[in-house]
């Protein structure tokens, strides 16, 4: 099972089970140690994953235990602090979580109320927690999941310099994507004034004018963001009549006539696209519709929502995905290189859910 899927697992019993976890061993126990489970680590293994792990600071502060550690060669790589499922991690205490650090060689640390994990690194200054995670996985929103990035803390995947260089793009993409989503709700004066500099004839601005010109800003941002809407609600419709439009009668023949295989590869490639899509559809939603020359991948067994075909007869193997985007046919090394292609699979499916 993959990762996608056992955090959806995860979700649904966050979801049944919140009334009932009521306090930090209960979140432990439901949700928390079953995620690191879900990384490859055995949860049962002390030589592995240290229940209560010492981690006191000589002369500073004593008695000190983290909740788990992640353990490679006796030392601690990866930390993780529980807290109470009720808990709001974005105004809990980091404070110990942060000495951990100090206190022990790891470089990645895990915050988490069971649904939310919030996820450390010590890129400012070596030993030192960052102030803001570098990355976030809220359970209930797996959509926005950096689930790739997540998977290099795994046991098979785990490298402390991929994931450092992994962790530190994250870090800026997420903090520029805060920056932006800040301007867009509430201009600052200085993203004001930028757009008055460029659009405004007059040779000074003032602070009136600055103060004049910000509902213009405003209103501008969201006449764009509808704009970028309607754009793709339109390319939607449009690949959704181009479909309906196509003649059918070709294919059907094709997928009816004799001589189609179903072979292994193609078996492995659809549970693949299933666990990529799992967090925006059921994934038995998703079947093959096999063809001699072919076999592709429908939603709800509709010959019209076509999303995406593999191409795993010939020697060199490849897929076609229908997401408006080029090239729609790209080239696998292997199978598992479906997971390179996350993002499209999702948006061809997408335009189908449209």
């Amino acid at each position: 099972m993959d990762l996608i899927d056992q955090l959806q697992t995860l979700a649904n019993r966050a979801e049944q089970a919140s009334e009932s976890l009521t306090n930090e061993e209960a979140t432990k126990m439901a949700l928390i140690a079953p995620f690191i489970q879900a990384l490859g680590y055995d949860i049962f293994n002390p030589v592995e994953v240290k229940p209560e792990f010492s981690a006191d600071l000589p002369g500073i502060k004593q008695g000190e235990r983290v909740d788990y550690a992640i353990l490679e060669d006796g030392h601690p790589k990866i930390l993780v602090e529980a807290k109470p499922y009720t808990s709001d991690l974005r105004t809990a205490e980091m404070g110990q979580l942060s000495r951990y650090f100090q206190a022990t060689k790891a470089r990645i640390g895990i915050l988490t109320n069971g649904r939310l994990f919030q996820f450390f690194s010590d890129l400012d200054d070596r030993n030192l927690m960052d102030q803001k995670p570098f990355a976030e996985i809220d359970l209930f929103d797996l959509r926005s999941a950096p689930i790739e990035q997540i998977k290099q803390m795994s046991k098979t995947m785990f490298d402390i310099d991929n994931l450092l260089s992994s962790a530190e793009r994250l870090k800026y993409l997420r903090g520029v994507k805060e920056e932006i989503k800040a301007e867009l709700s509430d201009p600052s004066d200085w993203f004001v004034r930028e757009m008055a500099v460029r659009v405004h004839s007059a040779q000074r601005i003032t602070g009136q004018l600055q103060e004049k010109f910000k509902p213009i800003v405003m209103d501008a941002i969201k006449a764009y963001i509808n704009d970028r809407i309607n754009e793709r609600l339109s390319t939607a419709m449009e690949v959704e009549k181009s479909a309906a439009e196509a003649p059918v009668v070709e294919q059907a023949a094709e997928e009816e006539s004799g001589g189609t295989v179903y072979t292994e590869e193609e078996k492995e490639g659809l549970y693949i696209v299933r666990a990529i899509c799992a967090a925006e559809v059921d994934p038995m939603r998703l079947t093959e519709r096999d063809t001699k020359t072919y076999c592709g991948i429908i939603l709800d067994g509709n010959s019209r929502k076509y999303f995406m075909r593999m191409y795993f007869n010939a020697t060199i193997k490849k897929i076609e995905i229908f997401d408006n985007a080029e090239p729609a046919i790209v080239h696998l090394e292997s199978i598992s290189d479906l997971y390179k292609h996350v993002d499209r699979i999702k948006n061809a499916l997408r335009l189908k859910l449209a």
